[in-house]
């Protein structure tokens, strides 16, 4: 139900029609090669995908790849970069949008999290399972890029049970549980299911509450559901 199946083909079309991490910031021939590489280590895995199954389905030669990148490992990386680069971006900007009150900011920044994987299946997959697949180096600018995400939704849940909207007992393991929760969406969400993406978010946004045992919620209504 999950790692294989999150691999078919819905999802590896949802990858390259939906949200791209930060596609505009590149141009034609480079971002060619980044969705190309996407699709490969989304259905092959990494050690799994060669220069000339990526070059072979961007419809390029190696060179033009070389032009952009010194290596595989460079291209992994920049995948992985831009998509937790905009997890974060992203998550700041709900927790601005949604105020002072902790709970609001909790359930905007749950939200947020569950849209964004949501929106990339494919790249949410590979920033989540090739974490082993990175150079030391790298895997270390990563993690600290993993740990700058997470202390966003820890400083929201110390804060709220700072001021009593929050009761968890444990508020660090209740957040990365929020984190992990969230994020993990992307292994089983598919556009043919019966939720839509913000039905999905508004959901785990009640749950994140709960984990947090937070005495009230935003008073948001739902959205519409897709049947309806």
């Amino acid at each position: 139900m999950w790692a294989d199946k999150g691999r078919d083909k819905q999802g590896m079309s949802q990858a390259v029609t939906r949200g791209k991490a930060g596609s505009g910031a590149h141009r034609p021939g480079r971002q060619v090669i980044i969705d190309a590489a996407v699709r490969c280590f989304y259905k092959h895995g990494y050690d799994g995908s060669s220069v000339r199954d990526i070059t072979q389905e961007a419809g390029v030669t190696p060179a033009a790849l070389y032009h952009y990148y010194a290596s595989k490992q460079d291209l992994l990386m920049e995948i992985i970069t831009r998509f937790m680069d905009s997890s974060i971006d992203r998550t700041e900007a709900a927790l601005r949008r949604a105020g002072p009150d902790p709970a609001a900011r909790l359930f905007a920044a749950a939200q947020s999290h569950v849209l964004w994987n949501a929106s990339d299946v494919a790249s949410s997959f590979i920033v989540n399972s090739e974490i082993r697949s990175l150079e030391p180096d790298n895997r270390e600018r990563n993690v600290a890029q993993r740990d700058r995400l997470q202390r966003l939704f820890d400083e929201c849940v110390e804060d709220g049970c700072d001021k009593g909207v929050f009761t968890a007992p444990w508020p660090r393991e209740a957040s990365r549980a929020v984190v992990v929760m969230c994020t993990f969406v992307a292994r089983w969400y598919r556009e043919s299911g019966p939720l839509s993406p913000e039905e999905i978010a508004w959901r785990y946004g009640h749950m994140a509450l709960s984990l947090v045992r937070a005495s009230r919620a935003p008073q948001f209504e739902p959205p519409t559901y897709k049947g309806a």
